[in-house]
């Protein structure tokens, strides 16, 4: 008798999944929304952008087209004011969109402009307060206007709820003395009032927000400076969520955390979830794949499916012209995620991760993947996640009326080792093996010989019952 099961550790991400699945499923959706969400102020967001946040300066140009062009639609960038190249990715996009207009056959000035582009930007912790945050939040829409050859929308976050000293790079009163003084004169220093000061910063983003919203809706459709769309928040913990909830008149709509929140801040997922905020994840390639080395039965998975799917994408999409490009890892990351209705933004300044990156890329993998393939990457994705090491659980259960011994077969010898040397009636004997693997039980006389070949995947449990 064999049964094969999910293991207990993984159950709570695995619960959890499967809500945020029912709740935000993207599978019947037509190709032009399936990489879009709904936000709970009714506007639209794309699930995948870039990030530019960190990225150098010089290098600015060069990543904004490559992926600006049709084959990458980029729709989507996350950047912060902290960042202080706001100004730059806005030049950026202007020039690359002038330069698209004057090389196309027939650019004249008939031809419709762009699609928007969204842009996500958030306010430094040294800016909290009502009127430093405004301050902020104006410095950003300024920088961003240089954008005059599509509509930009504005994502504004609030970057952190506050400086902490704790976290070895934050330098609290070392920043506030370093800000101009029009920005100390205008509000008290935030750091002395850890508790309260975000709390009057959502008050300026939701006046702010209710005035660009009115705005857009006053507007006839025609390019203009760019518009607040939504407002929201990054790595806040529950608690700060929970306060910011209870005092808030506009809510949230996008909350940016590190991609281990998902599977280690089960609540605070939840929580997210019940109100209708979207999580958009960064650090996916850093706190998910180049965990490879710690979970390599896990990345495994992640291998397989990339085999699978490259085949079946292929076999679906022939091109005898042009080889089809293989399905990455990180791609079905990705797009798994995006699956999940969670925003990436992950930062690449390759061509080739950043054609992995891509909304066509992931689009193609959300397409092709099957309820089996989500069952395996919820088994991965969390052990990556967490650094561990995935195997298959075996149980052999003693149903006869002697003990027995039980034994592992090595793979390549077929040399029998003995892993347990007495099992008594009735009794389990647990044992953490690989896919594939064979066990030999014997009776105490050795006249009785089962071979027990293990079918249960990484991650999976299996049960055999031992009997005659």
């Amino acid at each position: 008798m064999i049964i094969v099961s999910t293991p207990s550790l993984l159950l709570p991400f695995l619960l959890l999944l499967a809500r945020l699945h029912s709740a935000y499923c993207n599978d019947d959706v037509d190709d032009d929304d399936l990489l879009m969400f709904k936000l709970n102020n009714g506007m639209h967001i794309p699930l995948v952008g870039v990030g530019m946040g960190n990225l150098q300066h010089e290098l600015i140009p060069q990543v904004v087209s490559a992926n600006l062009i049709p084959s990458q639609d980029i729709r989507l960038i996350d950047t912060a004011h902290g960042s202080k190249n706001e100004q730059k990715i806005g030049d950026a996009v202007a020039s690359f969109d002038r330069a698209n207009r004057a090389q196309t056959r027939g650019g004249g000035s008939d031809k419709p402009p762009p699609p928007a582009l969204h842009i996500i930007t958030k306010v430094w912790y040294t800016h909290l307060g009502y009127e430093r945050t405004k301050i902020s939040v104006q410095e950003s829409l300024n920088e961003l206007a240089s954008v005059n050859t599509r509509q930009v929308y504005v994502h504004m976050l609030l970057h952190w709820p506050r400086c902490n000293d704790e976290i070895e790079w934050m330098n609290c009163e070392e920043e506030e003395n370093n800000l101009p003084q029009f920005v100390k004169d205008a509000g008290p220093p935030p750091h002395l009032d850890k508790e309260n000061a975000f709390k009057d910063s959502w008050r300026a983003l939701e006046e702010l927000y209710n005035q660009h919203n009115a705005e857009r809706q006053r507007s006839d459709g025609a390019i203009g400076k760019p518009i607040i769309f939504s407002i929201g928040v990054s790595n806040f913990e529950l608690d700060d969520m929970k306060a910011l909830l209870e005092m808030a008149h506009v809510q949230p709509q996008i909350y940016q955390g590190n991609s281990w929140v998902i599977f280690q801040y089960p609540y605070l997922i939840s929580f997210l979830r019940q109100h209708d905020i979207l999580f958009q994840a960064y650090g996916v390639m850093s706190g998910i794949i180049q965990r490879r080395q710690d979970s390599p039965s896990a990345f495994h998975i992640l291998s397989t499916l990339s085999h699978e799917l490259t085949e079946e994408i292929q076999s679906v999409n022939p091109d005898k012209g042009v080889k089809q490009p293989d399905v990455t890892e990180a791609t079905i990351l990705l797009a798994y995620l995006v699956h999940s209705n969670i925003g990436v933004i992950p930062r690449a300044a390759s061509k080739a991760h950043q054609h992995e990156n891509s909304p066509s890329s992931i689009k193609a993998v959300v397409r092709n993947m099957t309820p089996d393939h989500i069952k395996r990457l919820e088994r991965a994705i969390p052990a990556l996640t967490r650094g561990e090491e995935l195997h298959a659980s075996v149980s052999f259960i003693n149903a006869l009326e002697g003990a027995i011994l039980l034994h592992w077969m090595h793979p390549d010898t077929n040399e029998e080792l003995v892993v347990s040397d007495l099992i008594r009636p009735g009794s389990v004997e647990v044992q953490q093996t690989h896919p594939g693997h064979v066990f030999v039980v014997y009776d105490m006389e050795r006249k009785i010989r089962k071979e027990f070949v293990v079918e249960a995947g990484y991650g999976e449990e299996q049960f055999f019952q031992v009997e005659l």
